[in-house]
């Protein structure tokens, strides 16, 4: 229960969402404007891919790649080939508050390399694959791989911390290593006695900030 309800925490509030990894701006041509106009564009705006919208939907993309394979190899005309026929289609869309991890699962399971970013019905970016792969790395995008690294490093920060406290009672301040046994011993019951106390302290704290 505890480990669902902080994967559940790590996945609505540490993984990026999409508004996070998105490129921007985002630029949008009509269904049909022509090939030479929609490269022109891209040219001007020095970006890599156009969102192609009919009637303010999104539905399809067209991108370098599509320029490359589907104009200038087959030798067609630039002024007379609209960009509708050219583009990558379907095209799939994801809203700016989703996390980035299901952009990454809707990129699998459609085969696809770039979602549109998504304001309600209104386009604010594109999402490729290579900016997920620049951006972040495996670990931000899987909730238990995040939990694991707060438990590791928070072990190494109290192995660490331990054995200089050690260094510093033991060598510095001169206590002989029984009396910081015994101190140690205290220190935990203590601990164990006063976790209650701030058990309640921080669920009250969490509330407040709502983050429970």
């Amino acid at each position: 229960m505890i480990g669902e309800r902080l994967s559940n925490w790590i996945y609505q509030h540490i993984i990026p969402k999409t508004r996070d990894v998105m490129s921007t701006p985002v630029l949008s041509v009509s269904f049909d404007t022509s090939i030479l106009e929609t490269i022109r564009l891209m040219y001007d705006k020095r970006l890599g891919s156009v969102i192609v919208i009919k009637e303010k939907i999104p539905v399809g993309i067209f991108t370098r790649r599509d320029l490359l394979g589907r104009v200038l190899l087959k030798n067609v005309s630039l002024t007379e080939l609209k960009v509708s026929e050219v583009m990558s289609s379907p095209v799939y869309a994801i809203q700016v508050k989703d996390q980035v991890i299901k952009a990454v699962d809707l990129m699998n399971k459609k085969g696809i390399s770039r979602v549109v970013v998504m304001d309600e019905i209104k386009p604010e970016g594109i999402l490729t694959r290579t900016d997920i792969q620049l951006t972040l790395s495996k670990s931000s995008l899987s909730p238990k791989l995040i939990f694991k690294k707060y438990i590791v490093d928070t072990l190494a920060y109290i192995l660490f911390w331990s054995w200089i406290n050690i260094c510093i009672q033991i060598v510095v301040v001169g206590i002989s290593f029984e009396k910081f046994i015994i101190s140690s011993i205290y220190g935990f019951i203590a601990t164990l006695l006063i976790g209650g106390l701030f058990g309640g302290f921080l669920d009250v704290f969490r509330k407040k900030f709502e983050v429970d």
